[in-house]
């Protein structure tokens, strides 16, 4: 199942509009040159070519006429041919930072990053001081991963010039990238402070708060994006994933559904509706938001894998079953899917079948605990309760807060008789709990006798939860231990609580 999480941080920039202001001589302009002009003016950039290009055969030495030409080719798409013309600036005169600066540029954004980087280190020996330079090289070292050296060109420009929003937010992407999430935080608040409208910051300071686990402050920053750009649908995918976490259902559909008016092929705020409605037992919903998604991504796997457990959460087994069977004709090795198929198959009394499907997932993946607890399951309510002990004394070994694992070996043990080892399981089974949930103070660890308190033995209690009691006999039970001053809070929810003993009642109702 796909993970709800907030949208990544990404290294994504938006590049200064090329080209760049166009040139005009200010003197012996000849008439191709101002044809080209007037002709990039309209929109015709080839005739604009056209003219430019034969404006340098007038005058070989024509630098504007190179310049806008460069810039031109690279609007087309003819890297190579603008890298000749800027070179020939660059030939005439080699102090023109502007050249460079458009041929880092260019450089990046066809990922030619190293040379970009050659290009751009030239630049900075023509002028050091240009923060512009700085500020690219930067965003060229986040493409290439160097996020130290990212970071201290970053630093450059903020020298230069301190007040520059663009540096600040690329300086808390690196940090953000190095997992520095106080620095990133600290940088992109300085890039709202000097740009109020900075809507990619706001994002991201929500993002980090998001992950700091504040979510009411990532929620506040998310509304600002929105406020600022209505239609900012990372936003609204963003506060969704807020509100979902803070349990606000009504709320993260509100919005999930606002970004998907926005952009209709945003599959991750529909996926994030299809988990929800499963989780509210909404599958016919969200089997409508699953199969929009294959619509267009027929095969996406965790969009297959899901709808298979809303079918399958949703009582529809024969289509649960189809679904997962599909999935393993994609990725033969997918864990989920041979999982919720044993599973089904469980569901239908198909017990080998079952068995068969887990033992493969075992080789599957030989580390998979689910597929090892899974097994257990099958033996077990196909009567071989040999195995399913032997599958989960395998998973307790491995980790005892499995799952119920101990609980699931006390009631096999119980049902071949062996009650000293069910006593042990079920106690096992409670120090874990205790272990867990200090709320659980008898169990582990256990309190300190308050006056007035008296103190059961657990020893001599267990034997009685262990062997399970009807549902009647546990609340007369517990009403007896209530009537007393012992402090075992914990086992009058235990004793009334028949699930916790009887291992079928609870496997039926997953």
């Amino acid at each position: 199942m796909k993970i709800k999480c907030v949208i990544p941080i990404l290294v994504i920039f938006v590049f200064l509009v090329l080209p760049k202001n166009m040139l005009f001589a200010t003197d012996e302009r000849n008439y191709y040159y101002e044809l080209g002009v007037s002709r990039y003016d309209k929109g015709d950039i080839e005739k604009a070519i056209l003219a430019w290009e034969k404006a340098i055969i007038v005058n070989p030495e024509f630098v504007e006429a190179y310049y806008n030409l460069g810039n031109a080719y690279e609007e087309k798409g003819l890297l190579e041919k603008a890298i000749t013309s800027w070179s020939k600036v660059i030939e005439i005169t080699p102090f023109d930072i502007d050249v460079y600066f458009n041929m880092g540029v260019a450089y990046t954004r066809k990922g030619l990053y190293t040379e970009a980087k050659d290009i751009f280190r030239k630049g900075i020996k023509v002028d050091p001081d240009d923060p512009e330079i700085h500020y690219f090289l930067g965003i060229v070292f986040m493409n290439t991963g160097e996020l130290d050296n990212a970071i201290n060109e970053f630093k450059n420009t903020l020298t230069l010039s301190p007040d520059h929003a663009g540096a600040c937010y690329s300086l808390g992407n690196a940090y953000c990238d190095k997992n520095m999430l106080d620095a990133a935080l600290t940088s992109y608040g300085e890039a709202v402070r000097i740009n109020g409208n900075y809507v990619d910051a706001y994002n991201n300071i929500g993002s980090i708060l998001y992950k700091k686990g504040m979510f009411d402050d990532a929620i506040d920053a998310w509304k600002m994006a929105i406020k600022i750009n209505p239609n900012f649908v990372d936003a609204y995918y963003n506060l969704g994933n807020a509100y979902d976490e803070k349990g606000m259902f009504y709320e993260s559909v509100s919005v999930w559904r606002k970004a998907l008016e926005i952009n209709p092929d945003m599959l991750d705020a529909r996926y994030n509706l299809g988990v929800v409605y499963t989780e509210k037992e909404m599958y016919k919903d969200a089997i409508d938001e699953f199969k929009q998604i294959l619509a267009s991504s027929p095969e996406d796997l965790e969009t297959l894998v899901s709808l298979g457990i809303a079918y399958k959460n949703g009582g529809l087994v024969n289509k649960a079953i189809y679904q997962f069977k599909k999935v393993l004709g994609i990725e033969p090795d997918n864990v989920s899917a041979f999982n919720n198929l044993g599973l089904l198959h469980i569901q239908k009394g198909q017990y080998d079948k079952a068995i068969s499907l887990f033992r493969k997932l075992r080789q599957v993946q030989p580390d998979s605990l689910e597929g090892l607890y899974n097994l257990g399951l099958a033996f077990y309510f196909k009567g071989d309760i040999d195995e399913a002990i032997s599958s989960w004394e395998k998973v307790a070994s491995i980790d005892p807060a499995y799952k119920n694992v101990h609980n699931d070996l006390s009631v096999s043990y119980k049902k071949k008789g062996s009650f000293r080892d069910s006593i042990a399981e079920h106690e096992r089974a409670l120090e874990e709990l205790g272990k867990r949930d200090k709320g659980f103070s008898i169990v582990l660890p256990a309190r300190a006798k308050e006056e007035g308190m008296l103190v059961v033995n657990r020893r001599k209690l267990l034997p009685a939860v262990t062997i399970g009691l009807t549902k009647k006999e546990a609340e007369k039970l517990a009403r007896v231990l209530g009537e007393s001053n012992v402090e075992i809070g914990f086992c009058l929810n235990l004793l009334a609580d028949i699930d916790f003993v009887v291992l079928e009642e609870k496997i039926a109702n997953k």
